[in-house]
């Protein structure tokens, strides 16, 4: 064993290298600081490293969200990508991305961290250990944890699944469909994994597949009125309306978009959803529908127990089945750290209070990345959340105060228990607006439309503020054209007038007022 007392106040541990971890490596290296990153397999890459013990991925599945989603703020895709790149694009630009910014010199591969705990002085003791069985342990000033937060498989308990009789896997280690030819194949969940799963396996023609949800949800498709769904319900717009109406008036809008775009989901011959969205949840899969219209997919209630060879559903009917797959979800498992810090935070299965899902006063100089549900890609905003990291800790941005973390661990307890999820734009605009790099919204009118209803592009976090790059509203126009074979988006009638009733249920947003007396001055489209 190697111990070391010594360290550079400059040294920054992150535990994890997948897209998190990635991102604050270069974040950290942006603003002159030293990252060590300490990742456990041979490769980075995180869940996206397919086919490494810690992904729970399969060979060729495609990312839920269009690739300007899933990218960074100064790193594109290759020309020709997909818009739903496979996992082994996307594990093709991550490692591309940290190979152009330099964070490979700064890995320590095939290492994990076994404990992450306090020191009497107020340092963090990070003891680590190689593949080859070299233990080490390191004192750091300042510690990010970025080990993901969705590779502990949550399993039901539901009476008789350890009697049954043939095959049970979590969706984790779902490795594709050939291994389930011939069979009946139950599903349980259904997530976004749920749904792709069992779409998946209905390829197989000679394959009966079975999806069981407890709760129907709102199905949306990745493409709806001929744009990602990413553009209609995860826009600067979007988290705009969820702040200013009531969760129900939100809710029921997004639901009008995808019963517009898709319809309800017993329109197809599946299960019909509570009238509520904030009841019933919203799901993505592009093909689910059609193959349940099709027949390739049965859509059926929740499970209430199993035998050796059946289910036995809430509505009574007992299903012969031969193997289950169970898309129930993940628990938050953080095993390196030490007791104190797992108190400090309140740790459990599915939360830990942070304040703005970063920090906590209790821990100064630590931060966590990514260990909150998002509906939506996590790349644009675990990328500001890495932004903001570093900026707290170099000193190119203010850090929170002492009020400002209760105020925000005050507000995290009413999401613990009231909403328990998050939107990937709600998060990029409160993580842009503590960096200080959110638009100036008065500043780019002609762009109105795009930075409220185009994509959520991340090179628009570029255009001003700390990290500001001259390039940036280039790369965010070019980004979020892609989809309009490079034309601007107008600004229609429809749109102004949604704008003008988002900007009277908040007057307290200066720039959102300052915009809108701009923009009905001007004629529009």
């Amino acid at each position: 064993m190697h111990t070391s007392s010594s360290f550079s106040p400059r040294q920054v541990a992150i535990i994890g290298g997948g897209p998190g971890g990635i991102t604050a490596a270069k974040s950290l290296l942006e603003v002159g600081l030293t990252p060590v990153l300490f990742e456990q397999s041979s490769a980075l890459g995180g869940q996206w490293n397919q086919g490494a013990a810690h992904s729970g991925q399969w060979p060729g599945m495609p990312a839920n969200s269009c690739h300007i989603k899933m990218s960074f703020s100064d790193y594109d895709y290759p020309s020709g990508t997909p818009m739903f790149p496979p996992t082994e694009q996307v594990l093709a630009y991550l490692r591309g991305y940290a190979e152009q910014f330099g964070v490979m010199a700064h890995v320590r591969f095939n290492t994990r961290v076994e404990q992450l705990s306090r020191s009497p002085e107020g340092h963090y003791v990070l003891r680590s250990v190689s593949s080859s069985g070299e233990q080490q342990t390191e004192l750091f000033s300042h510690v990010i944890v970025a080990s993901g937060r969705y590779n502990k498989p949550a399993y039901p308990t539901t009476p008789g699944l350890d009697q049954f009789g043939g095959r049970v896997l979590h969706s984790f280690d779902y490795r594709g469909r050939e291994e389930f030819r011939g069979q009946r194949v139950l599903v349980v969940g259904n997530s976004i994994s749920g749904l792709e799963i069992a779409s998946d396996v209905a390829r197989n023609e000679d394959t009966t597949v079975i999806s069981s949800s407890r709760k129907p949800r709102y199905i949306a498709r990745k493409i709806m009125h001929g744009v990602p769904t990413d553009q209609l319900a995860f826009s600067r717009f979007a988290g705009y309306a969820n702040q200013a109406l009531p969760p129900a008036e939100a809710a029921e809008g997004l639901k009008q978009i995808i019963l517009g775009a898709v319809g309800n989901p017993a329109d197809y011959g599946g299960l019909r959803p509570a009238d509520s969205l904030l009841e019933a949840g919203v799901s993505q899969c592009h093909d689910y529908l059609d193959f349940v219209a099709a027949g390739r997919i049965q859509a059926v209630p929740g499970v209430r127990a199993y035998t050796p060879g059946t289910v036995v559903l809430t509505d009574g009917r007992e299903l012969p089945v031969d193997a289950i797959i169970l898309a129930t979800g993940y628990d938050l498992h953080l095993p390196f750290l030490a007791e104190d810090l797992r108190r400090a935070v309140n740790l459990d299965q599915k939360f830990l209070d942070l304040h703005d899902f970063t920090f906590h006063p209790a821990l100064p100089n630590v931060a966590f990345m990514g260990m909150f549900e998002q509906i939506g890609s996590y790349f644009v905003s675990a990328e500001l959340q890495a932004r903001w990291i570093a900026g707290c800790w170099s000193g190119t941005c203010a850090s929170p105060t002492a009020s400002e973390m209760a105020a925000g661990l005050a507000s995290f307890q009413q999401f613990r228990q009231f909403r328990r999820i998050t939107t990937c734009q709600e998060v990029a605009e409160l993580l842009a607006t503590n960096l200080g790099v959110a638009p100036s919204l008065p500043r780019y009118p002609e762009l109105a439309q795009e930075l409220f209803f185009g994509l959520l592009a991340p090179a628009q976090f570029r255009m001003e503020g700390p990290g500001s790059q001259p390039d940036a509203r280039t790369r965010f126009e070019r980004n979020v054209r892609y989809f309009t074979n490079g034309m601007p988006m107008p600004l229609t009638q429809q749109h102004l007038t949604e704008l003008q009733r988002l900007a009277a249920l908040l007057p307290q947003h200066q720039g959102l007022q300052q915009l809108m007396q701009q923009l009905v001055a001007e004629p529009v489209a």
